[in-house]
This record gives structure tokens, C-alpha cells and sequence, in this order.
């Protein structure tokens, strides 16, 4: 008689461990029909991928950090850093992206997913979010993934039946970061979800050589220039 293959372990949640996955909103599954919720954290296939680039940032290094968040997800832990504010349009004390009350270089970073495409004027939101950050911080950013489509496409008006979106971004946004701010390095990462198996990317965008360098030293190959000056 021969021994069995040991079966193989169920995927679990990096962020909270949990091992069962059910349907995402409104009963979607992902792509590939896998069951993309975290039964334990509620997180989808994005904010674990996003978690697992944070975690390879190394979060100890962000405990002298302060950090403002557009919107809550797990991606982050808000016990990560000195100070986390949260913001979530239309509700008491929200920020609009495109205005932002805050001074000049008020965070160490700024944490942005899945808003920017809900925003009528997407260059000032851009302009606002890095206004905020410190001369050495980082700009985090995520919108539905840009590498699935080829080009941008914008409505003009926030269309109900995308969830309010005013636009799908596509490859072509590479040209949109380097028109909104041409001295700006934005570099691309792409991860994959361990539970999903899915693949999604999000945008780092340092302020300083030095951000930049840190960036690509702990990220390596996931990490590549998206746009930046010259580009």
C-alpha cells in the first residue's frame, strides 16, 4: 500500500489568515470563478494583493508615519502608523479630493483606492493628493485596473450603471500621469492574489529620489517606472 499525497493546504487571507471565501458584491465571483470574499476581513482579491505589497514595505517603518486614507479598506492597518485619518466623501468631516482642506506637506502619505475614478476632475484630485504629502512621503493609488483595458474611456458625467464612475481607465493613463504632472516618477506594481489567483496593479508615486529608491530596493521586480520625467 502506498501513502497518500498530502492534500494541499486551503489558501488563506493575508491579512486576517482566514481560509473561507464566499461571493464578492452582488454575488460576483472572481474571473476565474473563484470566490473572491474573505469570510473573516471582507476583503476582495485587491486588498490582499495591495496588503502583501504593503507588508513587503516592511509596516515597522511606517510607525513615525502620518497618514490620511480617501475611503476604508483592509489594504492598511491604521495601527501601522502615529496618526491615521480617515476620509469618506459625503459623510461629517469627508474631504473632496479635488479641494483638499489640509495644508501643504501634512502627511508621510496618502492612501487613495478606488476614488479617483468616481471624481469629475481627476487632474486636480491628482495635484491635491501629492500637494498633501511630504517633501520624502509616498502617494498610494488604486482605480479598477488599468491593464485590462487599452484605453481610457471618460464620460464626462458620473454614470449610474458603473457604479458612478466618470471613467473606465485604461494603458493610456500612463500619458494622462505624464500630461497631470510630468516631473512626477509613478511606478507600477502588479501583484497576484494568493486566494483568487487573480492579478491586479496600483500606483506608487514618491516624493523624493530617495522614496523612489526604498521603493524599488524593497519591491523589486513586482515594481517597474510607469511614467516620470523624460517619459
Amino acid at each position: 500500500m502506498t501513502a497518500s499525497a498530502p492534500l494541499p493546504l486551503a489558501p488563506s487571507c493575508p491579512i486576517c489568515g482566514g481560509t473561507l471565501f464566499g461571493p464578492g458584491p452582488k454575488g460576483r465571483t472572481s474571473p476565474n470563478g473563484a470566490m473572491p470574499r474573505c469570510a473573516g476581513c471582507q476583503s476582495l482579491e485587491r486588498h490582499r494583493i495591495f496588503r502583501i505589497m504593503f507588508d513587503r514595505l516592511e509596516p515597522e517603518e511606517f510607525s513615525g508615519w502620518k497618514a490620511i486614507q480617501f475611503s476604508p479598506d483592509p489594504t492598511v492597518d491604521p495601527s501601522w502608523f502615529a496618526a491615521h485619518e480617515l476620509s469618506v466623501y459625503g459623510e461629517p468631516g469627508g474631504l473632496d479630493i479635488q479641494a483638499i482642506d489640509r495644508p501643504d506637506a501634512a502627511y508621510d502619505i496618502a492612501i487613495c483606492s478606488h476614488v479617483l475614478e468616481h471624481v469629475g476632475d481627476d487632474r486636480a484630485a491628482l495635484h491635491e493628493l501629492l500637494r498633501i504629502v511630504k517633501p520624502d512621503g509616498l502617494l498610494y493609488l488604486a482605480f479598477p485596473d488599468p491593464f485590462r483595458e487599452d484605453v481610457t474611456r471618460d464620460w464626462g458625467f458620473p454614470k449610474a450603471e458603473k457604479h458612478g464612475h466618470w471613467r473606465v481607465y485604461g494603458a493610456d493613463v500612463v500619458k494622462r500621469f505624464a500630461a497631470y504632472v510630468p516631473e512626477q516618477p509613478v511606478l507600477a506594481y502588479r501583484g497576484q492574489d494568493p486566494v483568487s489567483g487573480e492579478w491586479e496593479g496600483a500606483f506608487l508615486l514618491p516624493r523624493s529620489p530617495a522614496r523612489h529608491r526604498w521603493i524599488v530596493e524593497k519591491l523589486g521586480d513586482s515594481v517597474s517606472l510607469f511614467a516620470g520625467p523624460g517619459l
